[in-house]
Formats: C-alpha cells, sequence, structure tokens
C-alpha cells in the first residue's frame, strides 16, 4: 500500500484524479495544502496523514469507499506511477 506521502506527491504532480467507491460513487481527487481532497457530487473528504487509510477521517468523515472501492484511490495511484 502506498503512503499518504507517495499518493499526495503523485496527485500533485498530476493535478487530480478519480476514486470511485463500491457504490458507484465517484470522487475527483487532488493534492492541496498538505491534504487529500476527494469530491463527491457533493460535499467533500478532507484525508490528513493521520487519517491516511482509515474509514473514518480525522473529522468523522467516513471514507471507506476511496480505499476500497471499485477503482480506489490506491488503484489510481498504481495507474500513475509510472
Amino acid at each position: 500500500m502506498p503512503t499518504f506521502i507517495e499518493v499526495y506527491n503523485k496527485l500533485f504532480e498530476k493535478g487530480s484524479g478519480k476514486a470511485i467507491s463500491s457504490r458507484g460513487t465517484e470522487y475527483r481527487i487532488e493534492a492541496r495544502d498538505g491534504k487529500i481532497l476527494a469530491f463527491p457530487k457533493r460535499g467533500r473528504v478532507v484525508i490528513h496523514e493521520d487519517c491516511w487509510g482509515k474509514d473514518i477521517t480525522c473529522q468523522g468523515t467516513r471514507a471507506g469507499g476511496i480505499y476500497n472501492g471499485k477503482y480506489s484511490i490506491y488503484d489510481w495511484y498504481k495507474d500513475n506511477i509510472r
């Protein structure tokens, strides 16, 4: 599993990406100000390094679908490390 810093740096380099939850929710993901932000149709999920990989962020927001969905943030990273 890649680290927060690895994914953050790749998102910062690429500009943005996407993740799709197991329920089909599509998230636009990006790196900004030391955080990874994930934007579904409404709202946003803020992921800090200390809550990386956890189903619930440090703000209490559900984030599990970003990590274990049909096209997770890990899948995006794997496809973009080349």
